[in-house]
């Protein structure tokens, strides 16, 4: 995973992480029905990092993560991607 290669590089110590992606769509599309479009509207990636480092150092990581990724570049084109990080418990801005 990339945020653990940033991680490391900014020396930043994780004791726990989990990555969820969850998507918005309506599900008539895969069935043609109403003309609803077949595609996403939206993509959320929640990021939960526990550590005892800064909550900024984890927002520098998680902006660079999110900057830097191939699938998040490939993927912005075509809909909404929304980013969420939890660090320690508490939900913080990105």
């Amino acid at each position: 995973m990339i945020f653990v290669r940033n991680a490391s590089l900014a020396g930043l110590s994780i004791d726990s992480l989990e990555t969820t992606a969850t998507r918005s769509w309506d599900r008539r599309g895969l069935f043609e029905i109403d003309d609803a479009a077949p595609y996403f509207d939206s993509i959320t990636v929640e990021t939960k990092v526990s550590t005892r480092d800064p909550v900024e150092r984890v927002v520098e990581v998680a902006r660079e993560t999110h900057r830097r990724r191939p699938v998040h570049a490939t993927l912005a084109r075509a809909t909404e991607i929304i980013f969420k990080l939890v660090v320690n418990g508490q939900k913080v801005p990105i």
